[in-house]
C-alpha cells in the first residue's frame, strides 16, 4: 500500500473494480518475498516480485479461486516475456488464472496465451468488459486516484524526517511488515496464529480515533477472515462431521505435525509438571465462528468483499448504509457472520471493538 503511484495504477484500479463486481476481494500491489538465511543466523527478506492485482474469491462451498493480473502500459515491454513471467508467478502463488492487461496486446502474445493457460486483454476489450458489468453504476469510487491515495497514505507508521521511530512505532511497524510481506510468504495454515500473535502485541496501542490504526485493524480483520475461509475450505474438503478435529489437523500442518506437537506437550507435562495446553485459549471461540460459517457457506463466502465495501464506503467515506454499494441487496447473514468474525478477532487479539464501530453500526 505504501508504493508510489505509477503509470499502471489506472489499469490496476480498473481491474480491481471489475473483480469487486465479480465478488472478489482484490488487494493491489501485493509483494511476494523470499526469506533465507543471511549466513549470520538471521532471516533475510528478498523481494521476488509484486502482483499488480490479486483476486481472491470463495464459492458457495468454500472452494477458493485466485486470479493474478499483470498490468502494463509502457512501450518497452515484451508481451511474450511478460506472459511467461505471469505463468510462473501463477504457479508459484497457486493462482487459478492469470490476466495480462496491456494497452495493446501484440498478436504473438495472443497466440501464446492459450497455451500458457492465460488470458490477455487490451484497453478496448477492458472497456467492453467494464460496460458489460455496468461499472459506472458502482458508487464505490475504486478507480478514483484521490480516493486510493487517501487510503494509501494511511498505510505505515508516520515518522517525521530526521526522527527515529519510538519503540511503540517499531512494534506497529512489525505488524505492517507481516501483513505486507510475511502473510503472503507463509503457508496458509501458519497464518492464523501468527496474525493473532502480532496483533496481541500492539492491540493496546491502537486507537479508534486514529485513522491509521483503524485501517490497520480492518486489514488485520480481512486477513483473519481469509485465514478462517482457508481453514473452512480445508475442513469442507474432509467433510463436516469432525470440524474441530480437522481444524486442528489444518492449523498444525497435517496429521503428523499435530501428533508431533501433542507428543512434545506430553513430554513437557512430564518433565515440568505443568499443564500447558497445545491449543491457545482463544481457539475454541474461533472454531465456533468457523463452524457457523461452515453451516452457512453462501454467506461466509462473501465476507471478504463485504469487508472491503465496509471499510471503503462506511469508514473511509463516512456512510452508514451498504445498500447503495450492493444495489440494495445487503444480505443479513453475511453481516452477522462478519460481525461474529470481528468479535472473535477482537477477543483473540485484545483489540477494542470500537475500532470497528462502522461494522457494528450496520
Amino acid at each position: 500500500m505504501s508504493q508510489p503511484i505509477d503509470a499502471d495504477l489506472n489499469f490496476k484500479l480498473r481491474f480491481k473494480r471489475i473483480l469487486f463486481l465479480m465478488g472478489y476481494y482484490s488487494p493491489i500491489e501485493v509483494m511476494l518475498s523470499q526469506y533465507h538465511d543471511d549466513n549470520k543466523g538471521a532471516p533475510k527478506r528478498s523481494d521476488v516480485t509484486d502482483l499488480d492485482v490479486l483476486g481472491i474469491k470463495y464459492d458457495a462451498v468454500l472452494n477458493s479461486h485466485k486470479i493474478i493480473c499483470d498490468c502494463k502500459t509502457g512501450r518497452k515491454v515484451s508481451d511474450v516475456n511478460r506472459l511467461f513471467w505471469l505463468r510462473g508467478v501463477c504457479d508459484y502463488f497457486g493462482a487459478n488464472l492469470g490476466y495480462f492487461l496491456r494497452t495493446k496486446v501484440d498478436n504473438h502474445a495472443r497466440a501464446i496465451a492459450p497455451k500458457l493457460g492465460l488470458r490477455v486483454i487490451d484497453e478496448r476489450e477492458l472497456r467492453a468488459l467494464e460496460k458489460s458489468l455496468n461499472v459506472d453504476e458502482l458508487v464505490l469510487p475504486i478507480t478514483d486516484i484521490e480516493f486510493y491515495s487517501n487510503r494509501n497514505q494511511l498505510w505505515g507508521i508516520n515518522v517525521l524526517k530526521g526522527s527515529r521511530p519510538t519503540p511503540e512505532e517499531i512494534q506497529i511497524k512489525e505488524v505492517y511488515s507481516y501483513l505486507s510481506y510475511l502473510y503472503w510468504f507463509f503457508d496458509s495454515h501458519r497464518n492464523l496464529f501468527n496474525l493473532i500473535e502480532r496483533f496481541q502485541k500492539v492491540s493496546h496501542l491502537l486507537r479508534s480515533s486514529n485513522p491509521r490504526d483503524v485501517l490497520l485493524a480492518y486489514t488485520g480483520l480481512e486477513r483473519f477472515a481469509h485465514c478462517l475461509l482457508e481453514m473452512g475450505s480445508y475442513i469442507y474438503s474432509r467433510g463436516l462431521s469432525e470440524v474441530q478435529s480437522n481444524a486442528r489437523i489444518y492449523l498444525y500442518g497435517g496429521v503428523m505435525g499435530l501428533r508431533e506437537r501433542e507428543k512434545f506437550f506430553d513430554l513437557l507435562h512430564q518433565f515440568t509438571n505443568t499443564n500447558e495446553s497445545l491449543d491457545p485459549i482463544y481457539l475454541q471461540d474461533i472454531l465456533e465462528v468457523t463452524n457457523q460459517m461452515l453451516h452457512h457457506p453462501q454467506s461466509g463466502s462473501q465476507v471478504l468483499p463485504y469487508l472491503e465495501a465496509i471499510y471503503s464506503w462506511c469508514v473511509q467515506l463516512g456512510n452508514n448504509d451498504l445498500q447503495p454499494v450492493l444495489n440494495g441487496k445487503v444480505e443479513t447473514g453475511v453481516i452477522v457472520i462478519t460481525r461474529n468474525m470481528c468479535i472473535s478477532f477482537c477477543r483473540a487479539t485484545g483489540l477494542e471493538e470500537n475500532l470497528f464501530s462502522a461494522l457494528f453500526a450496520l
